[in-house]
């Protein structure tokens, strides 16, 4: 991947480490005081024009974590699956072997796929291929020699639920995961099932697919599933009390407010100062070692002056996230509304100047907030000042910038038809669209590790 269009201080450290720029060093000028030329506006470097859409859905650990991913290609039109080539090139070309080295990469393959196109580049150390049961007894022998080529290759190898009835005892023989399908069954019954599981199968991995709400995830890990899958990772959790903002995030929303207001950093340092907590956060962003400073910043007025204004107002809102009692979930949602955010941000530089991906930056971070503080955007609203087109997208999905969230939020969702529907009416190529959703999702990640 070529370099992306370069920012100053963390950010651009962020971006250098994971554009490949050679080795990761601190800069000389992390603030910009002598200013370089002005770069020419880059977008994301797309590869060739891909034949399918990768649909990626989380896969959530029992810490609340992002594990992985399940896997698979598919055509913008009507969202059918991609024939196995075509699948295998998209895959490939998304770096699924270099995904694999950190988080699981789940990829639905029939056996006949694997005899048909080389797959094995695909495979890293969490590499696993879900299979499907062979319907035939005379499809059998072939299946199973699939399944130890798959082992022999260093992939892992999961089965559907379905398999389970299988007498011909195919999960105790090839199975490092089983995928249930809680949307399918009852609690009784699931619980039931896992019980069963643990007894018959211990040394097997769970995953549940179909999750849709927080207090299912929770239920699902709490009876012994190791990982979750599903649409509730971007929805509010039912179960969390709804009360009043912390007042560290209150904090931190005035902060952002008297700098959208452009108001004076020693007023803002005042702020700061109503809570010991934003004071302390504040100071170890400006004594971070990404910015390469040799001397220690002791006081606030000091931290917001070294962090310049552009930076301390993304630090503030990464901060919304980590305020107050923060939970793992938070962590979750940060990591996905940052992936949000760059999203939207490189695939507006396409169009769009500095100070217009910016606000889009912002606009998907802000998107998530509401499920973070477990209230209606509304309210949150209410404490938060934004440009009307801000509030309109981010109450009504609409306005200038309400199609730039729905693709975000299609390309997060796998809705490879809504993906290609409203990548053709901003003017977006499905390869741009891919290689941003890319970018994105490798910059949040490491930037969620490099700001812990």
């Amino acid at each position: 991947m070529k370099p992306l269009q370069q920012r100053s201080g963390m950010f651009a450290f962020i971006k250098k480490i994971l554009t490949g720029q050679g080795a990761a060093q601190v800069n000389d000028d992390p603030f910009l005081r002598n200013p370089p030329p002005p770069p020419a506006a880059v977008a994301p470097v797309p590869r060739k024009a891909p034949p399918a859409v990768l649909q990626r859905d989380e896969i959530i650990d029992a810490g609340t974590r992002i594990a992985g991913y399940r896997l698979s290609a598919r055509l913008p039109d009507g969202g059918a699956q991609a024939d196995p080539g075509a699948t295998r090139d998209v895959l490939a070309g998304a770096g699924v072997a270099t995904l694999a080295e950190r988080r699981i990469a789940l990829v639905p393959l029939a056996a006949a796929d694997w005899q048909a196109f080389d797959y094995r580049p695909l495979i890293g150390p969490n590499t696993v291929f879900l299979l499907n049961v062979p319907a035939a007894n005379d499809e059998l022998a072939v299946w199973r020699a699939v399944a130890m080529a798959m082992h022999e290759a260093g992939a892992g190898i999961a089965l559907p639920g379905t398999a389970i009835d299988d007498p011909r005892g195919l999960v105790p023989e090839v199975a490092d995961f089983l995928v249930l399908d809680f949307a399918g069954h009852t609690l009784a019954s699931f619980e039931k099932l896992l019980l069963a599981l643990r007894r018959s199968h211990p040394g097997i991995r769970l995953m549940a697919e179909n999750v849709a709400r927080w207090p299912e995830h929770r239920y699902c890990i709490a009876h012994g599933v190791a990982f979750c899958i599903g649409a509730f990772t971007t929805e509010q959790d039912e179960e969390q009390a709804v009360g009043e903002i912390a007042q560290s995030r209150l904090v931190l929303i005035e902060m952002l407010n008297q700098l959208r207001r452009e108001a004076d950093l020693a007023d803002i340092a005042e702020v700061a100062k109503r809570d010991p907590g934003v004071v302390v956060k504040v100071v170890a962003m400006a004594n971070s070692p990404l910015l390469g400073r040799t001397q220690a910043v002791s006081g606030i007025d000091q931290a917001i002056m070294v962090l310049g204004r552009e930076q301390l107002y993304r630090w503030l809102s990464i901060g919304m996230f980590r305020a107050a009692a923060a939970t793992p979930r938070d962590e979750l949602l940060l990591e996905m509304a940052l992936a949000r955010g760059r999203f939207l941000e490189l695939i507006g530089q396409e169009t769009h100047d500095k100070r217009a991906c910016d606000e889009l930056f912002l606009l998907g971070l802000l998107s998530l907030l509401d499920c973070l503080l477990g209230m209606p955007m509304a309210r949150v609203l209410e404490r938060i000042q934004l440009s009307p087109a801000m509030q309109e997208v981010l109450l009504n999905s609409s306005g200038p910038l309400g199609r730039h969230l729905m693709l975000a939020i299609a390309v997060e969702k796998g809705y490879v038809g809504n993906v290609s529907r409203l990548a053709g009416q901003l003017g977006h190529s499905l390869e741009s669209v891919e290689a941003a959703a890319l970018a994105s999702i490798a910059w949040a990640e490491e930037a969620v590790r490099l700001s812990a």
